[in-house]
């Protein structure tokens, strides 16, 4: 397949659309949860529905995508996530904002692993791959930044119910796929035909002990990332912050997530692969003993310390994702619904457990301990190649 720059920047701005979508969640929730009167433990009991509902399902949803090279799933889902998400403003029960929450969550997890294995499809070389995909990954991580703020904003100057406007931009976002996304087939792309069964391509990625690894890893980010976006603004409310102040704070930390997976390339090329794991990992808790030292103290410090971990953590993504596609090309799409799905649902089933420890040691005191299980995983990183694979 030949380098295609068109196809790859229209996904890489329908990812950004998209992403918008679910950035409406996090700084809304707690409001929306006070509306219609359940607890942070029923909120994060809704968004672990939704998580395994959708990021659970990605590796099948990437399954059929490596049969169907249509734009069917990415197509569908823009549609999906721009339609119910948005409908959050609209909900007056606990089981109407269960509804909307899961199936917009469903919609974002049918355009995930599709569009992701689509990137490397139209670019000519590892180096070129690797640098699209940050790109691609942190346009998404901008998505939900700008979402968190527009929505947060529109809440506060119109009411929640004007939200489910924002529709429309998905809708004809969707629409274009047609004219700038080509199909992609097994032809161009040398591929063999293989008819190969979703347990056996799922059984071959999880026997590759490099492949655990870096699923681990992704597990491990994905936790501190959940945390950090979805339970903290809790914290912000409980402290008196306006939706629109935690919308800037919950862009500003997706802000250097997206500058941590432009950096990532870089960072790759100047320290080596698993340097770049090393100096994320490790650097994750000081961060977040810092920002707790400082909450009392100095807020506007503190926030920018909670924003530091959205780039540092952020930095292992890109090169995850490409080098969970290095090591089995043929599973590009089950791949990425493994590493940039499958994780999110294993973290998203854990979210009212993790709520319900944080409400007895309190928010701050739960982030930390958070913050610390990248460093246990830095026991396994040794084993991450210190060049990308070819």
């Amino acid at each position: 397949m030949k380098s295609c720059k068109k196809a790859v920047n229209w996904l890489i701005f329908s990812h950004f659309i998209i992403d918008c979508y679910p950035g409406f969640i996090a700084p809304l929730l707690p409001f929306i949860a006070s509306k219609v009167g359940i607890t942070m433990k029923d909120a994060m009991a809704i968004i672990s529905i939704a998580n395994i509902s959708s990021y659970l399902l990605q590796p099948i949803f990437g399954y059929f995508s490596d049969k169907c090279r249509k734009r069917f799933f990415i197509f569908w889902g823009i549609i999906i996530a721009s339609v119910f998400l948005p409908m959050m403003g609209l909900v007056e029960s606990f089981l109407a904002l269960t509804v909307a929450i899961v199936l917009g969550e469903i919609g974002v997890g049918f355009f995930h692993p599709q569009s992701t294995s689509f990137v490397p499809r139209f670019c000519k070389d590892n180096e070129e791959a690797t640098w699209s995909m940050g790109i691609f990954l942190s346009m998404g991580s901008i998505g939900y930044g700008v979402g968190a703020l527009v929505a947060t904003n529109i809440y506060e100057r119109f009411g929640e119910q004007a939200i489910m406007y924002t529709a429309i931009i998905g809708v004809m976002t969707a629409l274009s796929m047609f004219l700038f996304v080509p199909k992609v087939s097994c032809d161009e792309t040398g591929e063999q035909k293989e008819k190969i069964s979703l347990i056996t391509s799922i059984r071959e990625i999880f026997s590759l002990r490099l492949e655990r690894i870096l699923i681990a890893s992704s597990i491990a980010k994905s936790i501190v990332v959940s945390s950090y976006t979805l339970i903290m603004p809790f914290f912000w409310k409980s402290i008196n912050l306006s939706a629109s102040k935690i919308g800037l704070i919950s862009c500003a930390f997706l802000a250097t997530s997206t500058l941590g997976m432009i950096a990532a390339p870089k960072f790759e090329k100047k320290i080596g692969s698993r340097n770049t794991f090393y100096f994320s990992f490790l650097l994750t808790l000081p961060l977040a003993l810092a920002m707790a030292f400082f909450m009392g103290r100095n807020l506007l410090v503190a926030i920018v310390l909670y924003s530091i971990i959205g780039f540092v953590i952020f930095l292992t993504q890109p090169i995850n994702v490409v080098m969970s596609q290095k090591l089995l090309p043929k599973y590009k799409s089950t791949i990425s619904g493994v590493v940039g799905g499958f994780t999110w649902g294993i973290v998203g089933a854990l979210l009212p457990i993790l709520s319900f420890f944080m409400e007895k040691i309190s928010i701050l005191n739960g982030m930390l301990v958070v913050a610390a299980i990248p460093l246990v995983m830095c026991i396994w990183v040794r084993e991450i190649p210190e060049k990308p694979l070819d």
